[in-house]
């Protein structure tokens, strides 16, 4: 038999997670009780794949102190649906369990995905930046706010709205191979950089760099400002004096001309040439890259 909300018959760390619950959602009533893990599915909006890494850990943990924290679920059809704990079930199952304890919260499908994204927050997890949007998106045509969407995740609406403008922006290609969780080595702020070029081909183009590459966010962000990549050079000896000379594409992204003078430091253990008569470059400036031409930011 499960126990009311409120009635001290679970343990320290369920009531521990009634309270956390509680706090973030807004009143929803819990039961703590046993259920069947058949009757349990995932949600159909999967913020997070499931991490093999993690699965296993919870396996040991689990198999020396048992299940010390209850997953939360909510009715569905004539079964549960997971709101939290995919990770802790899929553990219970290759435990052999039978049945898992869980808390049932009368949660709507809307109040689920954002218990999830809260859950997500709290815990600085990283999320399918394309799953979440999406959710955001139907919980517009539902009638929620922005500001009303941004206070249920503790995030700010200009959160929201970078994150719903991804879908608009993105090519549906980008979006579809990232929705479906094969998100590689791009994140949500790759996306968001990716989501500036107007043109949905060179989007694609970039992604492709960038997973081949592994790129960073901070060299993504160069290499749409029109900075090259990092390359070895030689230097070279010529009577007596060593010479070093400038690829093509960095005096192009420094606006270097030939006979210019530049100004030459070191800097720790850094030699820095500076082009100090150079202007900066406007938002118009276009640029190639990899023979792709892309409209650079203000620098």
């Amino acid at each position: 038999m499960g126990s009311r909300y409120g009635i001290m018959k679970a343990s320290r760390s369920q009531l521990s997670t009634i309270l956390e619950v509680d706090s973030r959602i807004g009143g929803v009533s819990l039961t703590c009780t046993e259920i069947e893990i058949d009757r349990l599915k995932l949600s159909d909006q999967m913020l997070r794949p499931i991490d093999e890494v993690l699965v296993t850990e919870l396996v040991r943990s689990i198999c020396n102190a048992g299940l010390l924290q209850p997953i939360l679920v909510r009715r569905r059809d004539e079964g549960f649906e997971v709101v939290f704990g995919n990770h802790r079930l899929e553990a219970c199952k290759r435990l052999g369990y039978s049945t898992i304890t869980a808390l049932v919260g009368n949660f709507t499908g809307d109040e689920a995905f954002l218990a999830q994204v809260a859950e997500n927050v709290e815990r600085n997890m990283i999320v399918n930046p394309i799953v979440e949007a999406s959710g955001y998106k139907r919980l517009l045509q539902n009638g929620w706010s922005l500001n009303s969407i941004a206070r249920k995740i503790g995030k700010s609406d200009s959160y929201v709205c970078q994150r719903l403008s991804m879908l608009d922006r993105l090519d549906h290609d980008i979006l579809t191979k990232f929705a479906n969780g094969d998100k590689r080595s791009l994140t949500a702020s790759h996306l968001e950089l990716i989501s500036s070029i107007p043109d949905k081909l060179k989007q694609r183009e970039i992604v492709s760099i960038v997973e081949k590459r592994r790129l960073s966010v901070r060299s993504l962000e160069n290499l749409l400002n029109g900075i090259p990549f990092p390359i070895d050079v030689a230097v070279e000896e010529t009577k007596g004096e060593c010479f070093v000379k400038i690829p093509n594409e960095f005096a192009t992204a420094l606006n270097i001309l030939p006979h210019q003078h530049l100004r030459l430091c070191i800097r720790g253990r850094k030699l820095v040439l500076e082009n100090n008569e150079a202007k900066r470059r406007k938002n118009s400036d276009v640029t190639t890259i990899f023979g792709i031409p892309i409209v650079s930011r203000k620098v």
